[in-house]
């Protein structure tokens, strides 16, 4: 039945129902005062659980289009099977290790009706939607890498200085930008705190600012920045070597003729051979304008936008999250 269900329903059920179910629980067994509202609680993880499921079908299809795009490239037409696989056992250890990690960040609970008055099984059912979601990400990171590693069919390099293996830049970037939503977010849900007053009422307020905050916020932040550049790291080594093979062709074509052309004006005969004097440079040129092509071959699949555009949706917006809480705290003493 389940199955049948369009994505965005079952976007929705996995999204509401069980937030809200747990939040309802979590209330009454531990008799705690609503600490959060609808916004700042339910609404919220649920927002983000939606985002995360979304998120890991988009890149799903990036995936096989980039394995789709990889096999035209192959000129064994390579059937290596490059799709994604979700595994349980990987999603259970990531899970436990985000659980790991918050509780040495924040602490946990003195009593068991501590564990439901802080939300801590919300908490758990949202850490698990996020290992779905990491464990997605980094797959799709690792086939990257293992595409590649393929015997592509590299483009020449007077069509493309990326040498045809840009889509892999770009893929890599895609899956950052969808990433980079998360460190946003938690930057933004730690400077605030909502209180919902009864009846009916809502309150926000500047949340203190906390080392372990911040230091949650720039392991995010690296963590992006890492799983963009790794799965890289083949196609940069496929660069590289290109480029090495092509320069190391046109410098020996540019060697041969310099030193014909040494030879030939050391023989003290350069009036009477003069046309091959003129074909010598005209050789000459060709070949050094051939040396100039070679080199500008790009050393990663993307340009320095690209890494413009890294820095803006994964840096740039935590770090002036903070930024603007440090000058608050430090003029306003709010």
């Amino acid at each position: 039945m389940m199955a049948a269900l369009p994505f965005w329903a079952l976007a929705l059920i996995i999204g509401f129902v069980p937030v809200r179910a747990l939040e309802i629980i979590d209330y009454f067994v531990a008799h705690a005062v609503l600490s959060a509202s609808i916004l700042g609680a339910s609404m919220i993880f649920s927002l983000l659980i939606i985002y995360f499921l979304y998120s890991m079908r988009f890149i799903t299809k990036r995936i096989d289009r980039l394995s789709d795009y990889a096999r035209k490239m192959s000129p064994e037409q390579t059937t290596a099977d490059l799709s994604i696989r979700y595994r349980l056992r990987w999603v259970l250890v990531i899970w436990l290790i985000l659980l790991g990690i918050n509780a040495l960040l924040f602490g946990l609970p003195d009593s068991f009706n501590g564990i439901f008055a802080e939300d801590i099984p919300l908490f758990a059912y949202f850490f698990f939607i996020f290992a779905s979601f990491l464990w997605l990400y980094c797959y799709s990171m690792l086939e990257i890498y293992r595409a590649g590693k393929l015997p592509l069919q590299l483009t020449p390099f007077t069509e493309d200085r990326t040498l045809g293996l840009k889509p892999f830049g770009t893929t890599s970037l895609k899956l950052v930008s969808v990433y980079a939503v998360f460190p946003i977010v938690v930057t933004v849900l730690g400077q605030i705190n909502i209180v919902l007053d009864a009846p009916g009422g809502m309150t926000v307020q500047l949340a203190p600012l906390r080392a372990s905050d911040i230091i949650f916020v720039t392991g995010l932040v690296l963590v992006g920045i890492g799983l963009f550049f790794l799965p890289l790291l083949s196609i940069h080594r496929r660069l590289r070597e290109a480029k090495r093979t092509e320069l190391g062709w046109v410098n020996s074509q540019y060697t041969a003729i310099v030193r014909k052309l040494k030879e030939l004006m050391a023989s003290g005969r350069g009036d009477e051979h003069r046309d091959e004097r003129r074909a010598l440079a005209d050789d000459l040129t060709m070949v050094r304008q051939l040396q100039s092509d070679v080199l500008r071959i790009q050393a990663w699949p993307f340009d320095l936008g690209v890494i413009t555009r890294l820095g803006t949706l994964l840096v740039l917006p935590p770090f002036l999250g903070v930024f603007a809480r440090i000058l608050i705290l430090t003029f306003l003493h709010i």
